[in-house]
């Protein structure tokens, strides 16, 4: 398959100098970056800016999104293609023209025939520039899928937030993942797409508050994951498949929202062997390759780095070093990140003295089994959310003698010795 590509949504600022770095030792040469969100209304298109035309490098591209707000209205006006194609081009006045333009409409299945004249006169007036189009996916099902397929260069079927939580099934604990094992049938429906086709998969995390009811609130924004995966009145239940639920023991306020007892919180990750999983199911399929949503960046909570998503069926390698003045320093080196729940680092002596604090720094909680002074420990234990490639946490003045040191992460890693490092920044 190809190297993975991206989504970049609601993003208005431009690759910093560390992405573009990052991007190419992925060896990622597509981006689909978000451009504006367009309404058809009273004969006529209004068009939302999200971002200016964004410049690519010789190594990769950057293809413009239209999102077009679900009302189907405009499929039923002759000119409103050849309308679309007018207000798209003028989006790009000034700018080197792009060689593709990507729309973004969840077509329902039964105007699927409509869509497709639509997309004829759209790719009519932006032509000579490729037409790609994201997809439902249950697309193919359609007689008239074939038809619509052939007016395009490319698609991009979403395999991700296909149905919503039942109240029932909530009341009973049972939460869609992000990354369902069960939409592996719908990516087979596409092995005979006539056209190149990208799976797209999720890769956001998602914090979702309900009801004492089951009814869901909403997804909040802004939050972190230390202040929820370690919160004293959050009690973690991990479900399995990137889903961990908690039970709420006193009332908690998170990005300005609160949340009494008896209410229901739901973290929501893509699984990392799921998501593999599904990854070499669109291989099978046929798929050119991975569109994944979205690109780590600005206002989005993404599950995995893009090193991690080119290296998906491998397993993360941390580091642990000792630095100046006792400090531990964890990196992630690669070639896959460590995803995010709550994860134990445990350091054991095999004598007492080796500590002298149990400051945590920039790990979430610092824990001696027991309650003893550090002094008197033999071990300790750090807590961290998660760590992606080329990410670090620096704990607090920890260690005062090395030698003989071990640690580990619960789960995770096996038993091994503490490495000393010059410094620790």
């Amino acid at each position: 398959m190809a190297p993975p590509a991206f989504w970049v949504w609601h993003r208005t600022s431009s690759l910093k100098p560390a992405e573009t770095e990052s991007l190419r030792q992925a060896g990622v040469r597509s981006l689909y970056w978000q451009a504006a969100e367009c309404t058809w209304g009273g004969g006529t298109w209004r068009m939302v800016r999200i971002s200016a035309p964004m410049p690519g490098t010789a190594d990769l591209e950057i293809i413009p999104v239209f999102r077009i707000v679900p009302k189907s209205a405009f499929l039923g006006t002759p000119d409103a293609g050849k309308q679309f194609a007018k207000m798209v081009r003028r989006w790009s006045d000034g700018s080197a023209p792009p060689k593709e333009f990507q729309l973004d409409f969840d077509c329902p299945d039964r105007l699927l025939g409509d869509y497709a004249r639509f997309l004829q006169a759209f790719s009519k007036g932006v032509s000579p520039a490729r037409v790609s189009i994201t997809a439902l996916a249950s697309w193919p099902r359609h007689p008239d899928f074939v038809k619509l397929a052939n007016t395009v260069s490319l698609l991009a079927p979403m395999f991700y937030d296909l149905e919503a939580d039942d109240p029932a099934e909530v009341k009973a604990g049972h939460f869609h993942p992000l990354a369902d094992p069960a939409v592996a049938r719908l990516i087979r429906l596409w092995a005979d797409c006539p056209r190149p086709w990208l799976a797209g998969l999720p890769n956001f995390e998602r914090l979702s508050v309900f009801e004492t009811s089951s009814k869901l609130t909403g997804h909040l924004r802004g939050w972190s994951s230390d202040p929820v995966f370690f919160h004293p009145d959050l009690k973690p239940k991990p479900l399995g498949e990137g889903v961990t639920s908690f039970e709420i023991t006193a009332p908690v306020e998170l990005s300005g929202t609160r949340i009494p007892p008896g209410g229901i919180l739901v973290h929501r990750t893509a699984d990392a062997t799921v998501l593999s999983n599904l990854a070499a199911e669109a291989d099978h399929a046929g798929a050119r390759g991975i569109l994944y949503f979205a690109l780590p960046g600005p206002g989005i909570v993404a599950a995995f780095s893009a090193a991690h998503l080119a290296h998906v069926a491998e397993t993360p390698r941390p580091v642990l070093e000792i630095g100046n003045k006792g400090r531990l320093v964890l990196k992630n080196s690669g070639p896959t990140d460590i995803p995010t729940r709550r994860w134990e680092l445990e350091l054991t002596s095999d004598q007492t003295g080796a500590f002298q604090s149990a400051s945590p720094g920039a790990f979430a909680e610092a824990d001696i089994p027991g309650g003893l002074p550090a002094e008197l420990a033999m071990t300790i234990v750090l807590r961290f959310a998660g760590l992606h490639v080329g990410e670090s946490i620096v704990s607090g003045p920890l260690i005062k003698d090395a030698a003989g040191l071990t640690w580990r992460i619960r789960d995770l890693t096996e038993i091994q010795p503490l490495k000393t490092a010059n410094s620790a920044r």
